[in-house]
């Protein structure tokens, strides 16, 4: 009994155990199914309504494995293997109708199915063209999906119904194939032909911009950029193109689609390498591939002759090396520069300014000398060529060039005593050339000339200057450096043309002096007033001015009364060179009792000339007095040519200059030619003494001097003043000898 119980226990435990097993084996088999679901309806009037009790039978190939009925909702489920089936649904009152799926594990797939009424129906076949066996596109009918489609798919349709087919594209790995036509409309029996062509997916890492599907076949042109900048001494140079681990060189590049692929753009990296020497050059800077080796060298190691002789000492920067040629490792930009140190400097003790002077003085002579005699020869004064003499070699042109250290040339107080000298020397003969007799034929109209001349002139800058906004200190400054007519100019073109003894000649020369004189008048009074800052008196004017003119007389009775005296007592002596060593301290002397007065040094030389002329050695004097001024002159008109620097010219002072210089020519041809036209009773000889009061000389460039250092006066408005008193030194010659040459006759 107890056998039988035992056995019994045993029986139902195998039992329990297999039935354990077959539900775990049945759930496991369940959880790989996948789900055929959806809805069966037909359209009525517009409406869609629930086809119930429908039969669906699914097929595997030929092979009917489910059937089932739709329920009252029209719904359908099923629980299908993995794999390809073939479904169908019908009813006796419907068209048929068929799809073609593809379930995959595990996935829910949804169609739902129209079913039309049987009137007529018609039956459309799918042909696909062009797509390999075992690919099925995605079949939508109507918008909606319908399975898959196999090539010889059909379906059936009501009679009259038109309905929309489309198929979709079909991804196998990198082969992609999309139908040329994406639907098709069929209103009627027959076959839809579906073609489709073959794509090849081409990708790129680093030109992904280019990467994507092409048509098989077709022809793909890349082109990359030679040269990136990456900026900071970087930069990426095109190598080559890797098409699936092939290089190719072409850039462009040319492609036919006949396969799928990978390509890239393969670039080297370069990094700059600068490279400076300021004495020798370098070879060996530019660019170079990432992490190669780069020599940099200097091609000369000593450079220079002796005392500046330089020694290559080594290289310094992002690398340092002592030798001349230096190996670098590129792994990022890098910048170096040449060390030179000076070998066995000397040092060079500065030039005495006394032997400064010499050399300046004998340069700037001879210069003048060699250009006066050239545009002597080419027909024009020879006061341009000193005057151009000192332009070229003055400290802001040739003359700036340094030798161990000192200007060619410069303008230190020793060169401007000389260019004084050559002024009060060619006064000098000029007052001998004159005479007193001359002086006192012409003195009342060249005082009436020189004043006018004068005052139109300062007036008139007055006003321009005033017109344009300046303040009143600078129009003071610029109209007094207008005023004064320049004597040593005027007497060396006369001397040039041979008219110093003319009647217009002496009225100019005359009228230059009175000129010279008021404009050292002006010059005081200006001075006085910018420099202390005081207020416009007139008591002050007619004071300085009446002061000036008493002098001036003082100063020609003492020379007319002294100055032949001291010569004749000199020719008595008997002794060589004593009436012309006698005749040089007259003139000095006379220079230096002007200067003593206020006068300008000019002045009293001029006056000299004048009271020696009437001696009976008059032509031992000039003989002797012309030696000098030849000698002495130039240097004068080669000192004011030097004073020209076109490096301080601006575009502020540039537009001044032709405006100083018509004020200049207007000035003195109203207040100077039109009186002397008068006086002389001929409109021609006036006109020329109007061109010959133009120049204006060192009263002008001191004025300009005064008002440049006391800070008045701007950097450009100076360099304008300078240029104009040039301008009208160098063109005052030109034209008096054009009209002289022109109009000989009077």
């Amino acid at each position: 009994m107890k056998r039988c119980y035992f056995t019994f226990i045993l029986v139902m435990a195998i039992i329990a155990a297999s039935s354990l097993v077959v539900e775990a084996s049945l759930g496991e088999v369940d959880a790989h199914l996948s789900r055929l679901e959806g809805y069966v309806y037909e359209v009525v009037e517009g409406v869609e309504n629930p086809v119930p009790n429908a039969k669906i039978s699914i097929y595997n190939g030929s092979v009917l494995l489910l059937e089932e009925r739709t329920g009252g909702d029209g719904s359908y489920s099923f629980k299908l293997h993995p794999g390809n089936y073939t479904i169908r649904v019908e009813d006796g009152k419907h068209i048929p109708q068929e799809a073609y799926v593809t379930l995959d594990p595990n996935a829910t797939l949804r169609i739902d199915f129209q079913l039309e009424a049987r009137v007529e129906p018609y039956e459309v076949h799918i042909l696909i063209e062009g797509l390999p066996e075992g690919l099925h596109p995605r079949l939508r009918l109507d918008g909606r999906f319908h399975g898959y489609a196999l090539n010889g798919s059909r379906l059936w349709f009501k009679g009259g119904s038109i309905h929309v087919l489309e198929l979709s594209e079909v991804v196998r790995g990198s082969v992609r194939f999309i139908p040329r036509e994406n639907f098709h409309i069929v209103e009627g029996g027959g076959s839809v032909v579906f073609q489709y062509k073959r794509q090849f997916h081409i990708g790129s890492e680093t030109n992904p911009w280019m990467a994507g599907w092409y048509d098989e076949g077709s022809i793909i042109r890349l082109e990359a950029r030679e040269i990136i900048d990456l900026g900071n001494g970087t930069r990426l140079i095109f190598d080559r193109w890797i098409r699936d681990g092939l290089a190719l060189r072409d850039n462009p590049l040319l492609l036919k689609v006949d396969s799928a692929f990978s390509i890239d753009s393969d670039y080297r990296r370069q990094y700059l390498l600068t490279a400076y020497s300021d004495r020798s050059r370098v070879i060996g800077g530019g660019w170079y591939d990432e992490n190669s080796t780069a020599q940099v060298s200097i091609m000369e190691v000593e450079v220079g002759v002796m005392p500046f002789k330089y020694r290559f000492k080594g290289w310094r920067g992002d690398v340092e090396g002592s030798n001349a040629t230096l190996s670098i490792w590129m792994d990022g930009p890098k910048s170096l520069y040449a060390e030179w140190e000076r070998v066995q400097p000397v040092e060079v003790k500065r030039l005495d300014p006394v032997y400064k002077a010499i050399i300046g003085i004998s340069l700037l002579i001879s210069a003048a000398k060699i250009l006066g005699g050239v545009f002597a020869k080419a027909g024009l004064p020879d006061v341009l060529g000193e005057l151009s003499a000192g332009m070229l070699l003055g400290p802001h042109a040739l003359g700036g060039l340094t030798i161990h250290g000192e200007p060619l040339i410069e303008l230190n107080e020793y060169v401007l005593a000389f260019a004084e000298i050559g002024a009060i020397l060619l006064l000098f003969v000029a007052g001998l050339e004159m005479g007193f007799g001359k002086f006192k034929e012409v003195g009342g109209r060249s005082a009436v000339v020189g004043v006018s001349g004068g005052m139109v002139s300062f007036l008139l800058g007055l006003y321009i200057m005033g017109v344009l906004g300046f303040p009143w200190k600078v129009n003071l400054l610029v109209a007094a450096a207008l005023t004064a007519t320049s004597v040593a100019v005027t007497v060396r073109t006369l001397e040039g043309v041979g008219k110093l003894h003319s009647v217009e000649g002496a009225l100019m020369v005359n009228s230059a002096v009175i000129d010279d004189v008021l404009g050292l008048v002006v010059l005081a009074v200006v001075t006085s007033m910018v420099t202390a800052g005081a207020a416009f008196k007139p008591f002050d004017v007619i004071w300085l001015l009446s002061r000036t003119i008493i002098f001036w007389i003082i100063l020609l009775a003492l020379v007319l009364k002294i100055a032949p005296r001291i010569v004749g007592v000199a020719e008595r002596w008997k002794a060589r060179g004593t009436v012309e060593t006698f005749s040089t301290a007259t003139c000095f002397g006379s220079a230096i009792a002007a200067a003593a007065m206020g006068l300008s040094p000019i002045v009293g030389a001029f006056a000299a000339g004048m009271a020696l002329a009437g001696s009976r050695v008059i032509a031992r004097i000039r003989d002797y007095a012309e030696r000098l001024s030849m000698l002495f002159s130039p240097i004068f008109f080669a000192v004011i040519g030097a004073e020209f620097n076109v490096n301080a010219l601006t575009m502020e002072g540039m537009w001044m200059i032709p405006l100083l210089i018509v004020v200049v020519v207007v000035s003195k041809l109203l207040g100077c030619g039109i009186p002397a036209s008068i006086l002389l009773r001929n409109y021609r000889r006036g006109f020329r003494v109007g061109i010959g009061m133009i120049s204006r000389g060192e009263v002008g460039l001191i004025i300009a001097g005064i008002g440049i250092t006391s800070g008045i006066m701007s950097q450009s408005l100076y360099n304008a003043t300078i240029v104009t008193v040039i301008s009208t030194a160098i063109m005052t010659p030109i034209i008096l000898e054009r009209l002289y040459t022109e109009h000989g006759k009077p």
